[in-house]
């Protein structure tokens, strides 16, 4: 049969499968190399090379056919010696290096073959003979040992039929499907925005329904495009070992969280930099087994990779057990490669010296190898990461080991995001990167905002945030800070009011001067034209729901084209008894409407974010209301049922539900509704009174106002004691 006789399908959904059943293959022959024997592993490969052989004999491939042939053989050896040695209960068996090594090397050989017929439909004309023969030699020698084991395990192996309920699709359709949601998306704010301005009842019931349908099949859509972490972690065991061979070093790798799903588009911008991450810390953080030793540490390292969600977003941590980093050397190897200059590294703190391994150029690679040593990589990852809106953190202990902790979005292509207003025109800042809203009077702002190195500051619960003015950085005809007379002049006046959006970007915070914040709201992300493309203050564009183009705004770049990055060091070793103790004092609340009518109010520390549902959108598991978001089913909880009312209660079917989302404990959220968020306010809490009702923590009065600070753990309780039980068991 001549290749060019076979559908171009059928050869698309043979590499597919040969390209998959690889993957798993590589990954059970790295099981094989353990102490124990995973019998169910053996019987995965031999499957597998079985399958493929068997489907050569229906392609004109015989050398991929004889090569999966010689390993199928081998392994059917193994398998045979495993039966043997069960006769015995007390023996099990291990594979010796050289047959591990001879299997990656089929494993490898295949998928090059795989790589050449892909490419030019045919084997070419690599000669595998050598590799054929040594296989054959290993079964002929019987290279297998036997080893004592107390407790054996028998793995049976299984086959289920779980591959019957699921179809392949392709990535492209995928992606033409996923931006089909996002023009959808679009339009449903477009007629929202409509029914606004339109009272019609029969309208706004349709456009609730409408916004309803569309959030669930954006979440439906988005849900065929995750993928699991184990994508990439599968990978992972067999670099390492790769690596920690050449360098001659013993490395064990643990795995946790591979079946966290994450966003395609999201895979395939993390990939790299988390093998780059891996690679230096075999190169770098785990020392060779004689230093090890003389250490006091077991000869073999051990890097472990860690996967789970944490509220909108992934968290990664990749760490080992190494020699971890010193602030003083990189300092010094900074210096030696004109980094840095001396009086920067006086003042420099030892987080921020960590952090010199993301420099351009940086490197404590005594020489080049061919793994690293050049001064590129870490920059690049650090790049690469803050491309999709992520944040990476360094925490290491010198002689204990390093941890690289991750944090990115689940998702590129569809992300809530605040709309805020500077100089008529509109913004969004992707709500990822949000920390808080801080409202400034007048008189308060003139009192508590100061200025140092030229910078504007203001202290936020113990801590000074430099100051940004948005239409100042977009608008550079006005005259920079440093011209005016006062930096208060240059903030606001004495007759207008300041909104702060506080900042988190690289690990840093700063507050953004905006003239109006208008809402919270999914956009959908457009990338900017070539034209555009060089402004690095925006990471795209979307469309608002009047029509009108929205620019997004790149928090880190941001930060970086105000000129915060060079004053970051002076502004945070600047002393804190600049700050007064009356605002170290001050709480950050917010207030809103209750049952009743009451005045009440959370700390924002506590309040996750704000979101306004309809009234359909909540369901009931049990006895508990419930809504779906985008990542998680969140349980509501009504505060009218706590706090009941003599009145009536309004029909809510077509209304708007606004809900605080509040997370009062780690791994715990919980939706609050309420009658109307009425502000933010940091008020000094020092006229405190007993609690008015059971959920009460206790009243105090702010603004000049009796408000009641709602204790959110006794309100759970009251409703749905085993959440908190859940909670506390992690």
């Amino acid at each position: 049969m001549e290749l060019t006789e076979i559908d171009n399908e059928d050869l698309e959904a043979f590499l597919l499968e040969s390209y998959e059943s690889l993957t798993q293959i590589e990954s059970d022959i790295i099981e094989l190399e353990k102490a124990s024997v995973n019998r169910a592993a053996l019987d995965r490969i031999y499957r597998s090379l079985h399958t493929l052989k068997g489907n050569c004999g229906f392609l004109p491939f015989p050398k991929l056919e004889s090569l999966a042939h010689a390993g199928e053989s081998l392994i059917s050896y193994l398998r045979e010696d495993t039966k043997q040695s069960l006769v015995n209960s007390d023996r099990n068996f291990t594979a010796t290096p050289q047959i591990i090594t001879a299997l990656l090397q089929t494993v490898d050989s295949i998928r090059q073959l795989l790589s050449q017929i892909q490419t030019t439909k045919q084997e070419g004309d690599a000669d595998y003979s050598t590799l054929i023969c040594a296989l054959a030699k290993l079964q002929e020698n019987q290279q297998v040992i036997t080893v004592l084991s107390s407790s054996p395990e028998t793995e049976e192996s299984t086959i289920t039929g779980t591959e019957s309920a699921y179809i392949r699709v392709s990535v492209s359709l995928l992606d033409q499907l996923m931006n089909l949601v996002g023009e959808l998306v679009l339009t449903r704010n477009q007629v929202i925005g409509l029914s606004q301005r339109y009272k019609d009842s029969n309208l706004t019931a349709t456009c609730q329904r409408l916004n309803l349908i569309t959030s669930q099949l954006q979440e439906g859509v988005m849900k065929t495009r995750l993928q699991q972490m184990s994508t990439i972690w599968q990978k992972f065991p067999r670099v390492i070992r790769d690596l920690a061979i050449a360098h001659g070093k013993q490395v064990t790798v643990e795995i946790q969280g591979a079946d966290t799903e994450v966003d395609k588009s999201i895979i395939e911008a993390i990939k790299d930099p988390l093998t780059h991450l891996v690679r230096n810390c075999i190169d770098h953080g785990i020392e060779s087994p004689t230093e090890r030793h003389a250490a006091g540490k077991s000869p073999t390292g051990k890097i472990s990779l860690k996967a789970c969600y944490e509220n909108s977003k992934v968290n990664i941590e990749i760490s080992d057990d190494g020699r971890g980093l010193s602030p003083t050397q990189l300092k010094m190897r900074a210096q030696k490669l004109g980094l840095l200059t001396s009086a920067q590294a006086e003042t420099m703190s030892d987080a921020a010296a960590i952090n010199l391994i993301f420099l351009p150029g940086f490197s404590t690679a005594a020489q080049v190898t061919n793994i690293s040593g050049r001064g590129v990589g870490m920059d690049i990852v650090k790049s690469n990461i803050d491309k999709i809106n992520g944040s990476i953190e360094i925490e290491s202990q010198p002689g204990q080991g390093t941890k690289f902790q991750l944090k990115i979005p689940l998702t590129l292509t569809i992300i809530p995001a605040l709309i805020v207003n500077s100089n008529g025109d509109r913004y969004a800042i992707p709500q990822a990167s949000l920390q808080e809203l801080v409202r400034l009077e007048p008189e308060q702002a003139h009192n508590q905002i100061e200025t140092f190195y030229d910078v504007p500051v203001y202290p936020l619960r113990g801590n000074l945030i430099p100051i940004v003015n948005l239409n100042q950085i977009l608008h550079p005809s006005n005259p920079p800070h440093s011209q005016l007379p006062t930096q208060h002049s240059a903030l606001s006046t004495q007759h207008s009011a300041l909104t702060l959006v506080v900042i988190q970007a690289d690990n840093y915070q700063y507050g953004l001067v905006v003239e109006a914040v208008e809402d919270i709201q999914d956009i959908v992300v457009k990338p900017l034209g070539k034209q555009l493309q060089a402004i690095s203050v925006f990471m795209g564009a979307t469309i608002m729901g009047d029509g009108r183009v929205a620019l997004i705004i790149d928090a880190v770049n941001l930060a970086k084209q105000a000129g915060l990055y060079e004053k970051r060091q002076l502004l945070s070793s600047n002393s804190d008894a600049n700050i007064s103790t009356e605002t170290e004092e001050r709480q950050l609340i917010l207030l809103f409407q209750g049952p009743q009518g009451a005045l009440m109010g959370i700390p924002v520390a506590i309040a996750f974010r704000l979101e306004e549902i309809p009234s359909t959108a909540i369901e009931k598991v049990g006895n508990q209301d419930v809504v779906r978001t985008a990542d998680r089913i969140l349980p509501v909880i009504d505060l009218q049922k706590i706090f009941p009312s003599q009145q009536p209660t309004p029909n809510k079917e077509t209304e708007k539900l606004q809900l605080v989302i509040v997370s009062p404990q780690a791994g715990l959220s919980v939706g609050l509704v309420v009658e109307r968020i009425l502000d933010i306010v940091e008020e000094p809490l020092t006229v405190k009174g007993i609690p008015s009702r059971p959920g009460v923590l206790f009243c105090a009065v702010i603004q000049g106002q009796i408000t009641e600070i709602l204790d959110i753990e006794a309100v759970i309780n009251m409703v749905n004691p085993y959440l908190l039980q859940v909670s506390d068991r992690g």
